[in-house]
């Protein structure tokens, strides 16, 4: 699964980046917390416990779908920064290739974002699927296929 979801990040991430969470073996972890995350808080508006007639409108659906992106960012932003901060050597044979997680804040934050988009993305395929069982918002993030 590492292998799979490596050349899926390689599309995206920065290549010396995906190197250091390959081999740190984060792909996995961080992918399935993006859809733990976005799962729990589509679990949470559809069915339990902001399922109200209240909180059914299209603005809280997109609140929700911005809490769980910005949950996964800081995870993610948090994770590169306590490995950046572990200086982990690339090669114990050779230390003048530097550490592991060296590349910097800017790379680190397109990273963070990327995730985030992902777990916007995954967010909304979960309330596809979620919203039939909503009895208030049966209808967001849109009214097909639920008509």
């Amino acid at each position: 699964m590492e292998e799979s979801l490596y050349n899926f990040y390689n599309l995206f991430v920065n290549g010396a980046l995906l190197e250091d969470l390959y081999q740190e073996e984060l792909l996995s972890p961080l992918t399935w917390t993006a859809i733990g995350i976005a799962f729990v808080v589509a679990f949470a508006f559809y069915i339990w416990p902001f399922n109200k007639v209240s909180f059914s409108g299209m603005g809280s659906w997109l609140l929700m779908m911005g809490v769980s992106a910005l949950v996964l960012f800081v995870i993610t932003l948090v994770t590169c920064y306590q490995k950046a901060n572990q200086e982990i050597p690339r090669d114990e044979a050779d230390p003048d290739q530097g550490n592991l997680f060296d590349q910097g804040v800017s790379i680190f934050l397109s990273y963070s974002f990327t995730m985030a988009l992902l777990t916007v993305v995954i967010f909304f395929i979960i309330s596809m699927l979620m919203k039939n069982f909503s009895k208030n918002a049966k209808h967001r993030p849109m009214l097909w296929p639920s008509k």
